[in-house]
């Protein structure tokens, strides 16, 4: 092997899953941009209009100042059993869900004026029954910031 090639695979050239950096936003502009993704105490089991059950996911996003702020970004959903006493409280996966939110159309259509969040209706195949626990998880990734995480225990039809 040619030094260059070997001076090119250590260098990590070429590497498809590698995370790609923030693009640049000029300050104070950043300010703006989310720095925390919260997963709202709103966020509870619903049947739906259409009669379909599910999680409508209540998630605020929050810039430099801690004030709830807008973003175009995917966000991923991961909902789990509830595991007690244990330091990882996720068991079984349950669900998962992906939502582009890339599109202004789109992520106006999720936007609440009044709860400052996106609300997302996330179907569910299998019932989850009143009283049980489960465990939401969020993520938030955009070209403009950092990925964001965060997770909720919450009890089903409360």
């Amino acid at each position: 092997m040619s030094a260059f090639a070997l001076l090119a695979i250590l260098s990590g050239c070429d590497q498809p899953f590698a995370p790609k950096p923030a693009q640049a936003v000029p300050y104070p502009v950043s300010l703006l941009l989310p720095q925390k993704i919260v997963i709202h105490p709103f966020t509870s089991t619903k049947t739906f209009d259409d009669g379909t059950k599910g999680v409508e996911a209540h998630i605020e996003l929050r810039d430099a100042y801690d004030d709830p702020t807008k973003a175009f970004g995917d966000f991923r959903f991961q909902l789990y059993m509830f595991k007690p006493q244990s330091p990882d409280p996720k068991g079984r996966l349950v669900a998962s869900w992906t939502e582009d939110l890339q599109d202004p159309k789109k992520n106006a259509v999720h936007w609440s004026n009044v709860s400052r969040t996106y609300i997302f209706k996330l179907e569910c195949a299998d019932a989850l029954p009143p009283g049980k626990q489960y465990v939401m998880v969020a993520w938030f990734s955009s070209p403009y910031t950092e990925r964001l995480f965060n997770q909720r225990v919450f009890t089903a039809g409360q």
